[in-house]
């Protein structure tokens, strides 16, 4: 997996390390790279190797690829928000074994595509943001937080939730 300085570099996006985030237009100092530090508080108060924190993880690690989805291949909004749509809509118990199995539905759907989800703009994918995550100090308030903030990414990417709808009923029609 390349990481974000790589795949910026190859995408031509200069990313700032100064000001608010030029993706999320999250008010921190030190832009994007701040973005990427705020998780980190995460881990400080959930154990991700304890089962009854995967949801919680699965779900900061989608609400940050889609608030800031220029910094990963566009294939893997599908497989975000295809995730998110499973965890709200179908209330799919989600765990390390099913993120596989989710990509070999998106790349089977890709194959014969072109087409990409188009992001919402800057600043418009949901109000909370990675600075949120800092007002957390027991693990019910970062659930709480993190389930907050990956449902106001999900939402705002409303306008693909028919594609996404079908690319999850594919995942439960082969894998139930």
């Amino acid at each position: 997996m390349q990481d974000l300085f790589d795949y910026a570099q190859k995408s031509g996006i200069e990313l700032k390390n100064v000001g608010r985030c030029q993706f999320c237009h999250s008010n921190v100092s030190k832009g994007v790279f701040e973005c990427e530090g705020n998780l980190n508080h995460l881990t400080q108060i959930l154990d991700f190797n304890n089962p009854i924190y995967y949801e919680t993880r699965f779900l900061s690690v989608d609400a940050m690829a889609l608030q800031h989805c220029e910094l990963h291949g566009p294939w893997n909004n599908h497989i975000h928000l295809t995730r998110l749509y499973l965890i709200f809509e179908k209330n799919i118990k989600w765990d390390y074994a099913k993120t596989p199995l989710l990509s070999n539905i998106i790349n089977a759907y890709k194959k014969d595509k072109t087409e990409f989800l188009t992001p919402p703009r800057f600043g418009e994918r949901g109000q909370l943001t990675t600075l949120d995550l800092l007002n957390a100090s027991t693990p019910e308030e970062c659930i709480n937080i993190v389930k907050s903030w990956a449902t106001e990414v999900y939402h705002s990417f409303s306008e693909h939730q028919t594609l996404i709808s079908s690319l999850a009923n594919s995942f439960l029609n082969r894998y139930g």
